[in-house]
């Protein structure tokens, strides 16, 4: 019964009724918002994964149009190339080494090759090899580091390439490398893709992938919390202020290499296959005793050149 001016329990039931109707259908869309949600956020996923999937093919495709259009080129000099390369007590692929650069197709270059301070023969595999072009010399053990500032400071060539004794270069590299240089006098700095024998095997973690080219887009920021290139990949012109290891690393030398060389001018990222990066060898640096700690003090050096 309604009195006067009041409500009575049917009308609140009635009330209590239509607010339950109304939450369930606050669930409802409650629970659809969360799954469109989720799926924007899956197809957001899916737009990245498939960015990146396009940016690796088109930097496939430009290193096929690069290592074909070289192929017909002619350079208009021939500066002496300067290739630095340390090792440590690993005659057999050091050899493998030396005979990739003895296999380019660019002929007018260096080769030294410094000993870390390591008990294998490594002057012998030199000898052996009897090409007046490779050049030995050894240091007390300190690090290969220490050991690429050993070739720096005795190099003669107008352009310095690097490659570690257990990985092989690319016959087409040097050219390459010489070829864009000549065509951007403005650059100093540049750096191209390598292959890895299998990506798993990387960071000690399995293995049996297949192999896989990496060419990383120069992007500042980006490597700053990483690195984008190996050593193998980095070429530069001799003489540069910044071209000199910190031998206080004993791992990332060439990610602190690039942040020193690139901190005011910006690098050419040159589409062209520069060495073949093996992960079977004994003894790796990647992922040694004191990866920790250089890794602090490279991400440290880099988050100090952001606020320059």
């Amino acid at each position: 019964m309604r009195r006067a001016g009041g409500v009575t329990r049917s009308d609140i039931a009635r009330l209590h009724g239509a607010l339950a109707v109304r939450d369930r259908r606050l669930d409802v869309l409650a629970a659809t918002l969360d799954g469109l949600s989720a799926q924007a956020d899956s197809l957001q996923r899916a737009h990245n994964d498939l960015g990146d999937r396009v940016r690796v093919l088109e930097g496939l495709l430009s290193i096929d149009a690069l290592s074909r259009f070289i192929r017909h080129t002619r350079l208009r000099r021939e500066p002496l190339v300067s290739v630095v390369l340390p090792t440590y007590d690993r005659p057999d692929r050091l050899r493998r080494a030396i005979e990739s650069v003895l296999a380019q197709r660019y002929t007018h270059w260096e080769l030294l090759v410094v000993d870390d301070g390591g008990e294998a023969d490594s002057h012998g595999v030199v000898v052996e090899i009897a090409d007046p072009r490779v050049r030995w010399m050894a240091i007390e053990h300190a690090g290969v580091c220490a050991a690429r500032n050993a070739a720096l400071a005795i190099v003669r060539g107008e352009v310095v390439a690097y490659l570690d004794d257990d990985n092989a270069m690319d016959s087409d590299w040097l050219y390459a490398v010489v070829w864009a240089f000549e065509q951007r006098p403005e650059v100093d700095v540049l750096y191209g893709a390598f292959v890895v024998d299998d990506p798993l095997r990387v960071g000690r973690q399995s293995s049996g992938e297949l192999p896989r080219t990496v060419l990383s887009a120069w992007n500042r920021e980006v490597l700053r919390q990483r690195n984008l290139a190996d050593i193998g990949a980095i070429a530069h012109r001799s003489g540069l202020p910044e071209a000199r290891f910190d031998e206080g690393l004993r791992q990332l030398g060439d990610w602190d290499l690039l942040l020193r060389l690139t901190k005011e001018r910006d690098p050419l990222v040159l589409p062209a296959i520069a060495c073949y990066y093996m992960t079977d060898a004994p003894n790796r640096l990647t992922g040694g005793p004191t990866y920790h700690a250089d890794l602090a003090t490279v991400t440290a050096r880099g988050a100090a050149l952001a606020k320059t």
